[in-house]
């Protein structure tokens, strides 16, 4: 039976309600065949009708864990059965890494699925089937922007997902200037392009001209790594550049959220307080202060003013002298 089948026979048990077992079963079978399966074949409709997600995640789920088993004891086999059984090929570890990835993709709109049960799929995902991370990363991109709700901790648990030492470059240049991705993993991805540039310019410099310049025998096509290094290196150093500015960006735009908050807090009244009592007097206000403190002991007549509590001083001492 095909898979397309299988999952036919699976929703109409689902809809009717029948027993686990026979679901189970048809899970199973789905399982030893997903690398022949397509999309469709896994979006299978939630009859749960609790609100939950739009698609059955854990059948899909389980399906998977099914294959994984079964791809398991097959190494297995094959290991100890001296060549007697074939394990598969990784034609079918790749087209099965692709279809979950494209399955991510899917469901990754769908606004209540939880972060959990993306994870959970996604670490089902075998990483020698994925030779690129860039369809891992359209899937947590969707998601992200899907949910835009998420607290900083739960983007990074999304983001955990992918490797992004294994992204193209077109997905770094992407992720440079993602907006809904956490600070850390923009970080690693400007980090791990620019150590692939340095990488890229050490190759070609141990390689020496030879390896650079193809000879005339050589289709000028071809898809050899050695053949237009020079061109190579260019485009590597403008989109290193890029991604500098990049960075610069991030970090002007952290300064003035620095600065700004710094403005709100020496805005506030306990700020002000204790601002003005720290200030020092300024000095024009005391030389001010001195220059009318002589101009006040001056007389026009040329005579100093007697001070008048001197004069009561006196005036004391007599009262008490008479009495």
């Amino acid at each position: 039976m095909s898979v397309s089948f299988l999952s036919m026979l699976l929703r109409a048990t689902k809809n009717l309600e029948t027993t686990v077992a026979c679901q189970l079963d048809l899970e199973k079978r789905m399982g030893l065949q997903l690398a022949q399966a397509v999309l469709d074949d896994l979006l299978i409709p939630s009859y749960s009708f609790t609100g939950d997600t739009l698609f059955d995640v854990d059948t899909v789920q389980r399906i998977m864990m099914n294959y994984l088993e079964c791809h398991m004891d097959r190494n297995h086999l094959s290991f100890n059965a001296d060549d007697e059984y074939v394990s598969p090929p990784s034609s079918d570890s790749e087209r099965v890494g692709k279809l979950m990835e494209n399955y991510l993709a899917e469901i990754a709109t769908d606004r209540n699925l939880s972060v959990s049960k993306f994870i959970g799929i996604a670490e089902l995902i075998p990483e020698q089937s994925r030779i690129t991370e860039d369809g891992m990363y359209r899937a947590v991109d969707i998601y992200l922007k899907a949910h835009p709700s998420l607290s900083d901790m739960e983007k990074k648990k999304v983001c955990s997902v992918m490797d992004c030492q294994k992204l193209s470059r077109e997905a770094c240049a992407h992720a440079a200037q993602n907006d809904r991705l956490p600070v850390q993993t923009v970080v690693q991805v400007l980090y791990y392009e620019q150590q692939r540039l340095r990488d890229v310019m050490d190759g070609s410099l141990i390689g020496g001209e030879p390896s650079v310049l193809p000879s005339k025998g050589n289709n000028l096509y071809s898809t050899d790594i050695h053949h237009h290094v020079p061109d190579e290196l260019s485009i590597l150093r403008r989109q290193n550049e890029e991604l500098k500015m990049e960075l610069l960006k991030l970090k002007m735009k952290l300064k003035e959220i620095e600065t700004s908050t710094m403005k709100a807090t020496t805005s506030s009244p306990m700020g002000n307080i204790s601002i003005s009592s720290d200030k020092p007097p300024l000095p024009r206000k005391s030389f001010i202060n001195s220059v009318s403190k002589r101009l006040g002991k001056l007389s026009p007549f040329g005579v100093t003013p007697q001070n008048p509590k001197a004069r009561a001083k006196p005036a004391k001492d007599r009262r008490h002298s008479i009495s």
